[in-house]
């Protein structure tokens, strides 16, 4: 289904940040060379008569002309966008939720403006829902979309739950009421193809990861590879609790540092950029393996979305006079 995209992004990939062009950045006496370097990418023609464009709208405009394209080449319907840009809706809607819910205490926000669905859309739709939450079909606004419409209705469902079971609705019930519905509405889009699958349940293991390390009051994610017992006996190094599955996953994903690292008791960007690291790995050494057909567009996006990362550290280590040792270890891989 995916050997049109696959033959495009073969195109592509000869303009996007590449590891000589990270190193060039890396290397750059300055921001404002750093920067430059930008102009060899993909990135160019964004910039092309305006070096001092804020890096985020630069940003923002190729992700907007990357769903675009995307939707030119991807012939499914919609259903690979999907699964790769719900991630944007998931942020606008936890602003609608608490806008809501905490208008007063709500800081500015600035809508993403690449979701699959736009902000005015889903603040009209979140509203209605809320008003008619026990009756779906009275909701006079629907989506194009049905993952958005359902991640929404999901995420009310959880909230009006911790609500009456406690009585009282904070931020951070919104937060995790929104990450819950999330992914479980990911894995159904996912369950209709393994490469999917099988990222969907990594991106879990890593969430209730990120949580028992943070010390989170978050609720456990269902659906990954990891239980309860496996997440905490890795964070906390017990190895009563672990299983032989679990070693053998942990030795696929090169977890281990993870068992001396929690040792300082802190959370910090290294072990965070190490986290989404192994994601990207899983699907670059996918990509090698097969060399077309979904796995293809995956790494694209997700070579894309780590080169954003990386130089806007980079950017900020010129910027604040920081050495290349001080963030390498903090990069994300791009190939």
């Amino acid at each position: 289904m995916y050997e049109f995209a696959t033959g495009v992004i073969n195109v592509w990939e000869k303009k996007i940040l590449s590891g000589l062009d990270q190193e060039r950045m890396l290397k750059a006496p300055d921001k404002k060379s750093a920067f430059m370097v930008l102009f060899d990418t993909d990135f160019s023609e964004i910039i092309a008569g305006n070096s001092q464009k804020n890096i985020e709208d630069v940003f923002t405009q190729d992700l907007i002309a990357l769903k675009t394209k995307l939707t030119k080449v991807l012939d499914d319907n919609g259903f690979l966008e999907s699964f790769l840009f719900l991630r944007f809706d998931v942020l606008n809607i936890k602003d609608i939720f608490k806008r809501v819910f905490f208008e007063q205490e709500t800081k500015e926000f600035k809508p993403f403006q690449f979701s699959l669905e736009s902000y005015a859309k889903e603040e009209i739709f979140l509203k209605n829902a809320l008003k008619n939450s026990q009756n779906k079909n009275g909701i006079a606004e629907k989506f194009s979309n049905v993952y958005v419409e359902e991640l929404i209705l999901e995420a009310i469902k959880i909230i009006e739950k911790e609500k009456e079971e406690s009585q009282i609705l904070e931020s951070q019930i919104i937060e995790r009421a929104v990450d819950t519905a999330y992914f479980r509405v990911k894995i159904v889009l996912a369950k209709k193809e393994k490469a999917l699958l099988e990222m969907v349940r990594l991106e879990i293991d890593l969430a209730n990861l990120r949580n028992f390390l943070a010390k989170s009051n978050q609720i456990f994610l269902e659906g990954g590879n990891l239980s309860v017992s496996q997440v905490r006996g890795l964070v906390l190094g017990k190895e009563e609790e672990s299983s032989a599955n679990l070693k053998r996953f942990l030795e696929t994903l090169e977890l281990g540092f993870l068992l001396e690292r929690i040792k300082e008791d802190t959370l910090d960007i290294v072990i965070e950029r190490k986290l989404d690291g192994f994601i990207a790995k899983k699907i670059f050494q996918k990509e090698k393996e097969r060399g077309s057909g979904i796995e293809k567009v995956l790494a694209f996006f997700q070579k894309k979305m780590n080169s954003y990362a990386n130089i806007r550290l980079i950017l900020f280590a010129k910027e604040n006079g920081l050495g290349v040792e001080e963030i390498e270890e903090a990069l994300l891989p791009i190939f």
